[in-house]
C-alpha cells in the first residue's frame, strides 16, 4: 500500500483506503479499481493523494487510531453540528457524546497506535475531516499524558468541536485559493470567539468545552489570537488542542501551499516548544505520531526504495519497492543498520 499523488496513480490500482462523503457515507470503497473516470471525479472534487495498492499486492491491514465505522459516524456528526450551529440550534450532544466514548475507547485500548494517517480531505469535507483529525490528535496526547478519563473526555468534546466558529465567517473566505489578506485574515481570527459564543449557550456541555474552542489559537508567548493570552493563561485543553490543530493544518494540503511531511511539522513544532507551544504537551504529541505514516515511500541508507507498510509505537515495518529484495518485509529496530535517509511520497 502506498500514498500517492493522482498523477502518479494508474488505473490497475485499486483503493486501499475508502473515502466517505460529508454525510459519513462510503464514496469509493476499499479495493475499488481506480477507473480513469473515477480519478477524473476524485481530482474535480479536490483530492490530490490517495492510498492504493496494485493487482497482486497482498493488502496490509491498516491500523488507525480509530476505525472506518467511527470516523463515519463523526463525519455525521461533526457534519450535524455544524450545520445545526449554522442556524443557530441546539447542538445534538447525545450524537455527538456517542462518538466521543467511541472514540476515546478505541484509542485507549489500543496503546500503541500512533497517529499515522495522511491527508484525505477535499474542499467539502476540510473542516469536518479536521476537525475530527483534530480530536484524534488530542486524546492520544491525553493518553501520553495520562489525564482521567473525565478530563480526556471534556478535552475530546472540546477538540472536536473546536472550529464550530467557522459557521459565522463569511464562506467565500474560507474558499480562497490564495493566501489571505489582511482583512480576511481578521475575520478567520474571530471564530474562536464565535464558537466560545455558541458553545458556551448549549445545556449540558462544560464550560471547558467552550473554553477549548476559545483558546486553541492562542500561544505561549502572547503572540496568538484572539485574546492575546500567554503562559498559564491559557488552559491544559487549549494548549493540547493547539498543537493538535497545528500539526493537522501543517500536514493538510491547502490550494495555496503544500504541506508538511509528518517528521518536518513534528520538527516545527519541537522547535517552537517552550516558545509558542507547550513543551511536556509537544513532546506527548511527538509521542502519539508515526515520523513515517503507514503509506510512505522512503529511500533508505543502502540506496533501495521501500513503503512503510506498518508502524506502531514500538515497531516500524517496511516492504521493499526496488533492489534486490523487492516485495520482501522487514521490521526496522532502533539498533538496525538499515535507516530511512529520506521521505520520497
Amino acid at each position: 500500500m502506498r500514498y500517492l499523488p493522482l498523477d502518479a496513480i494508474t488505473p490497475e490500482m485499486m483503493l486501499a483506503r475508502p473515502i466517505f462523503n460529508t454525510d459519513g457515507k462510503v464514496l469509493l470503497s476499499s479495493g475499488m479499481k481506480l477507473l480513469p473516470k473515477y480519478l477524473e471525479r476524485l481530482r474535480e472534487m479536490g483530492y490530490e493523494h490517495l492510498y492504493v495498492y496494485e493487482p497482486g499486492e497482498e493488502k496490509v491491514d491498516f491500523t488507525a487510531p480509530i476505525s472506518d465505522k467511527t470516523l463515519s459516524e463523526a463525519m455525521l456528526s461533526v457534519k450535524d453540528s455544524f450545520a445545526k450551529a449554522h442556524l443557530r440550534q441546539h447542538l445534538n450532544l447525545k450524537q455527538v457524546t456517542s462518538v466521543i466514548d467511541y472514540l476515546i475507547d478505541e484509542i485507549l485500548q489500543n496503546p500503541a497506535v500512533l497517529y499515522n494517517l495522511m491527508d484525505l480531505k477535499n474542499h467539502d469535507n476540510y473542516y469536518f475531516l479536521h476537525s475530527i483529525n483534530v480530536a484524534v490528535i488530542s486524546t492520544m496526547i491525553a493518553r501520553n499524558l495520562g489525564l482521567a478519563r473525565d478530563k480526556v473526555k471534556e478535552l475530546s468534546m472540546g477538540a472536536l468541536l473546536h472550529d464550530l466558529g467557522m459557521v459565522c465567517v463569511d464562506p467565500a473566505i474560507l474558499l480562497k485559493d490564495r493566501p489571505l489578506q489582511q482583512k480576511e485574515k481578521g475575520e478567520i481570527t474571530e471564530h474562536p470567539k464565535f464558537g466560545f459564543d455558541l458553545l458556551r449557550n448549549e445545556p449540558g456541555l462544560s464550560i471547558f468545552v467552550a473554553h477549548t474552542a476559545y483558546q486553541h489559537h492562542e500561544r505561549l508567548d502572547g503572540s496568538g489570537y484572539p485574546r492575546g493570552l500567554s503562559g498559564d493563561e491559557i488552559h491544559l485543553y487549549g494548549r493540547i488542542v493547539a498543537v493538535a490543530d497545528s500539526f493537522e493544518a501543517m500536514t493538510s494540503h491547502r490550494a495555496y501551499r503544500k504541506p508538511y511531511w509528518s517528521h518536518e511539522a513534528l520538527a516545527e513544532l519541537k522547535k517552537e516548544a517552550g516558545v509558542k507551544y507547550d513543551p511536556e504537551v509537544v513532546q506527548a504529541m511527538v509521542d502519539s505520531a508515526a515520523v513515517y505514516p503507514i503509506g510512505s515511500v522512503v529511500r533508505l541508507n543502502t540506496g533501495e526504495e521501500a513503503v512503510v507498510v506498518d508502524v506502531t509505537a514500538t515497531k516500524l515495518t517496511i516492504q521493499f519497492s526496488s533492489g534486490p529484495r523487492i516485495n520482501g518485509i522487514y521490521e526496522m529496530a532502533a539498533d538496525s543498520e538499515l535507516r530511512i535517509e529520506e521521505r520520497l511520497s
